[in-house]
């Protein structure tokens, strides 16, 4: 069980160093093409006007950070886990939380919201069931 669960948290925080790069990088285009984002963060209108500035490469970028995070998540932790699919499926929900806030919190465009919850629920179910996949027995 122990394994399982340092699986787990393995697959999350494989999960956050890819999203911090997809993010280091979505942040220099955006800087190239909208400007500096607003000083105070916890002001929605000026968030809401600073995304729509932003071009749809930032968030194309955002959206293969997120979807190959979440694959990064299942697959590590399924794979190390060697308990079947449940330790990514449990590592790809916790990095879905995360996502979820962070949609909830930022403003996005609709479209990126959608295709944000689709695409790291099916990044992380492919990412466990490959990870499952080339288990070693346990």
């Amino acid at each position: 069980m122990l394994r399982a669960i340092l699986s787990i948290v393995a697959g999350v925080v494989a999960a956050f160093v890819i999203v911090m790069l997809g993010d280091m990088l979505s942040h220099m285009l955006a800087a190239s093409s909208a400007g500096a984002p607003p000083t105070d963060m916890s002001d929605r209108a000026a968030m809401e006007a600073y995304v729509e500035g932003l071009p749809t490469t930032v968030f194309a970028v955002m959206l293969a950070g997120w979807t190959l995070a979440a694959f990064a998540a299942g697959f590590v932790a399924a794979r190390f886990g060697r308990k079947g699919v449940w330790p990514g499926w449990v590592a790809a929900g916790v990095f879905f939380c995360a996502t979820a806030a962070n949609l909830l919190m930022i403003p996005h465009p609709v479209w990126m919201t959608v295709a944000g919850i689709v695409l790291v629920l099916a990044g992380g179910w492919a990412g466990a069931r490959f990870g499952a996949k080339g288990a070693p027995a346990a």
